[in-house]
C-alpha cells in the first residue's frame, strides 16, 4: 500500500524519445536532495511493452539507481498499466537487480532480448563474448557477427575508461526478427564524454564542441593506461543508425551522415544507442583439415 502523502510519484507519459530524456534529466534533478522517500513509477496507459526499447529500459535502470544510491526505494505500479508491469517486474525481472543485488537476469519468455546487465570493472571480459554467443545461438548460427563484436567492445570499454560510473552504467540488446534489426543502448550516470573532453581540453567550451572532439579517430583523454581513445568512430561507422548523448549535445548518425546538434537539456552522463542491420551478415569462414 502506498502513502500518497509521502510517496513521490513519476508518470511517464510517452515513449517519445525525446520526452523521455527529459522526464529522466528533470527526475535527477527535482530529486537530487531526496532521501529516505518511496518513489513510485507510473506509466500511462497508452504506453505499449512494444515501445519500450533498449534506449528507454537503459535510461530507466539509471534513474532508478540513482534514485537508490541516493538513500530511496523505487517501486513500479501496477495500477495505471499492468502489461507494461508485468513486462518489467516479471518479464526483465528489473527488481532482481535492486532486491538481490543482480548484475544481470535472463529474460523471462523472449530471446530476442539480451536482458540488462549492469556494467563493472571486474566482468569487462565477459560482456561482448555473452552477447555474441547469444544471438547466434539463437538467431545466427554460423554467421559473422564480428561487427556486433567491435562496436559493443568499444561501447563497454567507454564506461570502463571514461565514465567513473560506480555502478550506474547498464547495457540491454534488443533483436528485432521482422526487420533483422539489432538495437543496443548503453548508458551511464558517469561524468560524461562532454565533461571528460572539456577537462582534458581546456580551450574546449561547449559540449557540442567536446564531442565534435571525441568522435575523432584515435583521439585519446588518456584516462587510463589500457585506454585506447573513445571509439566513438567505429561505433558510428559500424552502426546502421546511432544516438550520441552527452550533456547537452548530441551526434547522430543516420543514412551515412553524421551531425553533432546542441540540445536543450542535459544528459547527465552519456547515452550510447544504435541500431545495426544484420540482414547482411555472412557466414563465418571455416578453416577445415587440409593437405599442406
Amino acid at each position: 500500500m502506498y502513502n500518497i502523502l509521502s510517496d513521490k510519484y513519476i508518470t511517464f507519459e510517452t515513449c517519445n524519445k525525446a520526452y523521455w530524456l527529459r522526464k529522466i534529466n528533470s527526475c535527477v534533478s527535482k530529486y537530487k536532495d531526496s532521501r529516505d522517500k518511496n518513489f513510485i513509477l507510473n506509466f500511462e496507459s497508452s504506453i505499449k511493452t512494444s515501445e519500450l526499447l533498449p534506449f528507454h529500459l537503459v535510461t530507466l535502470a539509471n534513474l532508478i539507481q540513482y534514485l537508490f544510491d541516493i538513500g530511496n526505494k523505487v517501486f513500479i505500479s501496477k495500477d495505471s498499466n499492468k502489461k507494461v508491469f508485468d513486462y518489467i517486474y516479471n518479464q526483465l525481472y528489473f527488481s532482481e537487480y535492486w532486491s538481490n543485488g543482480r548484475n544481470h537476469v535472463d529474460v523471462k519468455g523472449g530471446d530476442n532480448i539480451f536482458n540488462l546487465w549492469r556494467i563493472i570493472d571486474s566482468e569487462k571480459d565477459l560482456y561482448v563474448p555473452r552477447v555474441e554467443n547469444y544471438f547466434k545461438r539463437n538467431y545466427f548460427h554460423n554467421r559473422d557477427l564480428s561487427v556486433i563484436s567491435q562496436i559493443m567492445t568499444e561501447a563497454y570499454y567507454n564506461v570502463f575508461d571514461h565514465a567513473q560510473a560506480q555502478n550506474n552504467a547498464f547495457s540491454l540488446i534488443m533483436y528485432k526478427e521482422d526487420t533483422c534489426i539489432l538495437h543496443a543502448a548503453i548508458s551511464d550516470f558517469g561524468i560524461g564524454i562532454a565533461n571528460s573532453v572539456k577537462q582534458f581540453d581546456r580551450t574546449i567550451m561547449s559540449d557540442r564542441e567536446a564531442l565534435a572532439k571525441a568522435i575523432e579517430d584515435n583521439f585519446t583523454v588518456r584516462s587510463t593506461e589500457r585506454n585506447r581513445g573513445f571509439g566513438l568512430s567505429n561505433i558510428l561507422n559500424g552502426s546502421t543508425s546511432a544516438r550520441i548523448f552527452s550533456g547537452e549535445a548530441l551526434v547522430v548518425k543516420q543514412n551515412e551522415s553524421t551531425n553533432i546538434v546542441s540540445i536543450n537539456f542535459s544528459f547527465p552522463g552519456t547515452l550510447i544507442y544504435f541500431e545495426v542491420d544484420l540482414s547482411k551478415t555472412e557466414e563465418e569462414e571455416v578453416i577445415n583439415d587440409f593437405e599442406w
